[in-house]
Parts: C-alpha cells; sequence; structure tokens
C-alpha cells in the first residue's frame, strides 16, 4: 500500500532530479488531517479526505515555491526540516492527535468490513495508480520533466515551464502518499506516528535508487522486493531484539550498494555543447 507514495516520490526525486527528503511531510498531514476529523471528531468521510486533499495540495505548493527559492542542497535540508516539524506537532499535540499513543480504531468503509474484500480494494486503487503514474510517465508531462532534469536551461529556453512542471509533479506526489494513507490505517485499524519517522523516508530513498531514479517498473520491482525482506526478517530464527539492528545493516548495505552502482545516473552532469 505504500505503492502510490512511492510512485510520487519517484516522480519528484527520481525523474525530476529534486533534492526533496519530504514525502513524509505529505503522509503525516494526509493520514492525520484525515483519520483525526473521521475517528476524534466524528466528522463524515468525505469532508475528512476533502480536507486531507486541501491541505497536502498546501504543503505541495509550499514545498514547490521553496524548491524555487532555494539551492538543491538547501532544498533537501528545508525538505527534512519540515518533515520532523510535521512530526513533532503530532507527537506533541496530544489533545488532538493522541501523541505517541497514536489512533487506534480506525475504521473501514462498511462495503468492504473483511479483510479480504479490503485487501481487494486496495489492489484496484494500486493499480489505477500505476496505469495513472505510467500514463505521465510516458506522455508530455513526462517528458518535459526528464527535460528539466537534464538540462533545466535547455528546456526553459524550448518553453518548458520549470514552475508549472514542477509544481504539479509536488502535487502528484501529495496525491500519491494521501491515497497511502488513506487505505493503511484502516487495513491496520490504527494510526501510529511511529510510521512516519525519518527511517520510513530512507526505505523510500533506498526503493527509488534501488529499482532506478525514474524508471517506474523498477520501482515497483524494489518496492516489492525490499518490502517483501523488511517483513520476512520477521519469520527468520532471531532474537526479537536483534531483528531491528539486522533490519538496518541490510538496508544500509543494499542502499550503500544501490547508490555506489548508480552513482553516475542518480544526479547526471549536466550536458556540455
Amino acid at each position: 500500500m505504500i505503492l502510490p507514495t512511492v510512485l510520487g516520490f519517484n516522480l519528484v526525486f527520481g525523474k525530476g532530479k529534486i533534492l526533496h527528503f519530504g514525502q513524509e511531510a505529505f503522509a503525516i498531514v494526509a493520514a492525520y488531517s484525515v483519520w483525526v476529523a473521521v475517528v476524534r471528531y466524528q466528522i463524515p468521510f468525505g469532508i475528512g479526505l476533502g480536507l486531507g486533499l486541501g491541505l497536502v495540495v498546501l504543503v505541495a505548493l509550499l514545498l514547490a515555491w521553496l524548491s524555487f527559492r532555494l539551492e538543491a542542497d538547501g532544498f533537501g535540508v528545508m525538505s527534512i526540516a519540515l518533515h520532523l516539524v510535521f512530526l513533532a506537532v503530532v507527537l506533541n499535540w496530544q489533545s488532538v492527535t493522541r501523541g505517541s499513543l497514536g489512533i487506534p480504531k480506525i475504521p473501514r468503509w462498511e462495503l468492504f468490513q473483511s479483510l479480504e474484500a479490503y485487501t481487494l480494494l486496495c489492489i484496484l486503487v494500486v493499480i489505477v495508480w500505476v496505469v495513472f503514474i505510467l500514463w505521465l510517465d510516458r506522455g508530455k508531462f513526462g517528458r518535459n520533466l526528464s527535460a528539466l532534469a537534464e538540462h533545466p536551461w535547455h528546456a526553459q529556453s524550448l518553453g518548458i515551464n520549470r514552475k508549472r512542471i514542477h509544481t504539479i509533479a509536488f502535487i502528484i506526489a501529495a496525491l500519491g502518499a494521501l491515497t497511502s494513507n488513506v487505505l493503511l490505517p484502516p487495513y491496520i485499524h490504527i494510526l501510529t506516528p511511529n510510521d512516519y519517522g525519518f527511517p520510513a523516508m530512507i526505505l523510500f530513498v533506498m526503493i527509488v535508487v534501488s529499482g532506478g531514479p525514474g524508471r517506474v517498473w523498477g520501482v515497483i520491482a524494489a518496492t516489492f522486493i525490499l518490502m517483501f525482506l523488511k517483513e520476512g526478517i520477521r519469520f527468520v530464527a532471531l532474537p526479537p531484539d536483534m531483528i531491528g539492528p539486522v533490519r538496518l545493516m541490510l538496508f544500509g548495505i543494499i542502499l550503500f550498494v544501490a547508490v555506489w552502482w548508480r552513482r553516475d545516473s542518480i544526479f547526471p552532469q549536466e550536458r556540455k555543447i
């Protein structure tokens, strides 16, 4: 169910070559705005979803605005800071978010109460999102985004509007996070801030780098493989206190190898004339 989030992040970080590490900022805003409204304040789901949509679009516009006014590395740091600010708000605004306790009893929709029916719904939504991303990737928008990533000055001289293309990319990334975080909490019946820490952002970076930045099918395959490894470690005969360190070391090695292997393609040098 993280696939919409990862594919949205791949559009900005992978295909657009924008040093954006704030994808979890979208996720936090999406999850808590929707499910705090629905569970804590008994607001109808449709209104809560509209609230979440409006807020993630505002965050996307804020990040896009910052990306136009900061250098690449400065924006990367700022996107991390924004993520950590939202996480701090969630942890400390206990009267609304319940802090580290999270929000339990996240409901499923009436027609999808059983695990099988809800899983089928999630699969269908993810398939629709994948088709949408493939359509964008192979269309004019994808070509314009790639051109801006490879040589922004030449692309803009051909009439490609950088601000418009990058703003759309950030909004799509935000919508991917909203999709994942509308589907996942009802599946596990709880929303907890532990799922939105910086390690989750590192996982997204690792998936995109391993699958090939900007490559939709590669990122999809990397998502399945790495999530299988992440959850499969639970079934290895290891002491409980060793599972976390082993997972951290394994993922660190994978990320190091992936970055080393793709060091020339992650952020390519500008073409020279």
